[in-house]
């Protein structure tokens, strides 16, 4: 492969949707020029205003002043023209639709078109890097960032190495987001869901087979993961959460448990007919809640204020406090 970029100064981002407006604010609030991208002209249009919202909750939150949030809605740029998105950028991060042809259709063409050296991120939650990578005549220049939404707060990045990923795409990647304030994590096997999604869909599965035997409502069940573990999980996550509780205990606690626990590979069935019906949550105004009649727009402002509160309390934290494994 072509040598790695020497630095990170410009981006693009392919996909305006959820994902891609958010990790463009993210990469423009850290000074970058970045250059949006999609088929879609409406939803190009959209991501406008999208971001003009958070970067208004972020100037709100005390978070970023006022002529710093216009500098950042200033250095995105919006194309529907891929060739010209990637034109001269030193990284490149696609946030399609999570379908894996799709993806692939997309890095042949980055192929083609993006520059030598430009690394190529694929935003995927937990297809293969690999099989993305393959699409490409360099997959050696492939890597996964998975982000978390909405990825302008979320400090984690997931950088995922596929079999073909260079280590100085690795290196670069992983030093490129620390830089930017991120909290990258490096993800060593290509395996599916990563670390972060695998754990969130062990933890929901658990939480629908609840509902579904009626053990709780929704309301006590999310309650039960904010009010406890949820509670504790941003200062200690898993293994330090357990080596405080100590070793003995979990040994104990898992005989007994893992037993209970739901192995099901099927989704539940009041997933399945809420998917049937429509009900897809806050978008469409129903889901495992009813959400009619609430404007999105203030609920995700609202969700991101309080993120942000949180963000406050996790950057104040001496995370190199930990000890060493």
């Amino acid at each position: 492969m072509s040598a790695t970029p020497a630095r990170i100064d410009d981006a693009a981002v392919l996909g305006s949707g959820v994902m891609g407006h958010g990790i463009a604010l993210a990469f423009a609030l850290d000074g970058h020029r970045v250059s949006l991208y999609d088929v879609n002209e409406d939803l190009l249009a959209e991501s406008e205003g999208r971001i003009r919202s958070v970067l208004d909750t972020l100037v709100s939150a005390g978070e970023v002043d006022a002529d710093d949030a216009d500098a950042a809605a200033a250095r995105i740029t919006r194309t529907t023209s891929l060739s010209d998105a990637v034109s001269g950028v030193d990284f490149v991060t696609e946030a399609v639709v999570e379908e894996l042809d799709v993806k692939r259709e997309v890095f042949a063409e980055l192929s083609a078109h993006a520059p030598d050296d430009a690394i190529l991120a694929t935003n995927t939650s937990g297809l293969s890097i690999t099989a993305v990578a393959d699409a490409t005549d360099d997959p050696e220049r492939v890597v996964g960032t998975h982000w978390f939404n909405p990825p302008y707060v979320v400090p984690l990045v997931e950088v995922v190495r596929g079999e073909e990923t260079a280590d100085s795409v690795v290196e670069t990647t992983y030093d490129f987001f620390e830089a930017m304030g991120k909290t990258p994590v490096h993800v060593e096997k290509d395996i599916p869901g990563f670390i972060g999604n695998r754990i969130q869909m062990a933890m929901i599965y658990e939480a629908f087979s609840l509902l579904d035997r009626g053990v709780a409502s929704a309301e006590a069940i999310d309650r039960a993961v904010k009010a406890g573990f949820g509670f504790r999980l941003p200062l200690l996550g898993v293994f330090e959460k357990v080596d405080h509780s100590g070793l003995d205990v979990e040994h104990e606690v898992e005989q007994y448990l893992l037993p209970e626990l739901d192995r099901g590979t099927e989704s539940k069935d009041v997933l399945n007919e809420a998917v049937e019906n429509g009900d897809y949550g806050l978008k469409t105004g129903a889901g495992v809640y009813d959400w009619e009649g609430l404007d999105p727009g203030e609920i995700y402002d609202q969700r991101d204020e309080a993120l942000l509160a949180i963000l406050d309390l996790y950057d104040s934290y001496d995370m190199e406090r930990t000890p060493r494994t």
